[in-house]
Parts: structure tokens; C-alpha cells; sequence
């Protein structure tokens, strides 16, 4: 397994000279400087040699203006250092790629054995969970954003994607039908106010109906 680490950025250069990727998909986290520097360097290896880069980003590109959902073509306004992170990478991914950079923008991201599940489950066991009060937003699952990547990488898709059940709901509403949906004994919710609306959604027409889901479908998937 050949290995990099954002620390060395000859490290990046050697894995991308030893692969020779036609497409790459990056979830990189770490520091923010230096997650640029790697995207810089992996644009630049796939500019040159040909090639396309699927990057996920997230809604709080959009966290300034939290008074409706966003759809792509809205114009992004973060207020959160990461949003304002984010939407760099995004620039910059575009202005050195082209049509060849594609976004997918998502909204809180959960799996079966994800660190938000993970909390949800220790708070459920500890009798006592944070909840945020006041919020309505839209969910992923880690297995439906592998479909969007499958169907965009299948179909030589472009551009960008908002990735997210379509339908937005308050956030305690929606974890309490996941805790319930799971069997979980209810805990005492720690409410924690943040009002707004935090949710992206698609106005793309031209998506398959089998990558709409709703929180009920996310919900039935995290709990199988």
C-alpha cells in the first residue's frame, strides 16, 4: 500500500507518480493550510496528465445565510473558518481543473459505525445526549454518497452536487426518530440552541429517482 501523509508533500508527489490516477477522490481531513497544498499538488498532477477530481465539500459553504436551504447555483457565504476552508478548496479545484473538478457539497454525514453514530449510541448508554435546538437540516448517509460517487464517476458527471435527504427536518426530530428507529433507550436531551437552517438540496434535473432519499430511508439504512 503506497502511503502519503500532509506533512510531506514530496510524499504526495510520490504517491501520485506511483498510481498515475485517472480520478481521484479526496475526503482528506487535517490542517487547513496543508490539505491546500495537497489539493494544489493533486490538481496540478491530473491538469498536466489528464484526469478528474471529485472533492467533497459541505454545507457550511453556505453557514453566513442559514434563513432557507441552498441549492448549487446559490452563492456560497461562510461564516465558520471551515466553510470559508472549504470554499477555497472549492475555488481552487475549479480555477486549476476545470469541468475536471466536481463538487459534491454535503450535509451532516452519517454511517453505521460514524463517529456521529458513535456519540449517539454513548450518549443513549450515558442517559444524556447534546442536541442542537433550533436547527432544521438535511442528512447523508456514508453509503448513499458512495452511489452518488458511483453513478458520477459511471456516468462522466460534472459540476457540482448538493448530496442529502430531500427533505429538511429539526434536528432533535430527526434524532429522535433514529434513537428510536435503533432501539435505543432515550436520553435526556442537552439542548444546545443554534437556530437556522443548515441543509443543501438539489434543483439538478437530471439525476436518477434511485439517489433521492429521504430521513426515513437514512434512517431504515443506519438501523438495518
Amino acid at each position: 500500500m503506497v502511503r502519503f501523509s500532509l506533512e510531506q508533500p514530496a510524499s504526495i508527489c510520490s504517491l501520485l507518480e506511483t498510481v498515475r490516477p485517472a480520478l481521484v477522490v479526496s475526503a482528506l481531513r487535517g490542517d487547513f493550510e496543508k490539505q491546500l497544498a495537497a489539493h494544489a499538488l493533486a490538481a496540478d498532477y491530473l491538469r498536466e496528465h489528464g484526469g478528474k477530481l471529485i472533492y467533497l465539500s459541505t454545507a457550511n459553504v453556505f453557514d453566513a445565510h442559514m434563513e432557507r436551504p441552498h441549492y448549487e447555483t446559490d452563492p456560497r457565504a461562510s461564516a465558520s473558518t471551515y466553510g470559508e476552508f472549504k470554499i477555497q478548496c472549492e475555488d481552487l479545484l475549479q480555477s486549476r481543473l476545470g469541468s475536471r473538478a466536481v463538487i459534491l457539497r454535503l450535509p451532516f454525514v452519517w454511517g453505521k459505525h460514524s463517529p456521529r453514530m458513535q456519540a449517539v449510541q454513548a450518549g443513549c448508554r450515558a442517559g444524556e445526549l447534546e442536541v442542537y435546538t433550533g436547527l432544521s437540516s438535511n442528512h447523508a448517509a456514508d453509503v448513499q454518497i458512495a452511489e452518488w460517487v458511483e453513478w458520477i464517476i459511471r456516468e462522466d458527471q460534472g459540476g457540482v452536487f448538493h448530496v442529502g435527504t430531500t427533505d429538511v427536518v429539526p434536528y432533535q426530530v430527526f434524532l429522535e426518530r433514529l434513537i428510536a428507529a435503533a432501539g435505543m433507550k432515550p436520553p435526556r436531551l442537552v439542548q444546545q440552541e443554534s437556530p437556522g437552517i443548515l441543509a443543501v438540496l438539489s434543483s439538478r434535473t437530471d439525476l436518477p429517482a434511485s439517489l433521492s432519499w429521504d430521513s426515513g430511508q437514512l434512517v431504515r439504512c443506519l438501523c438495518r
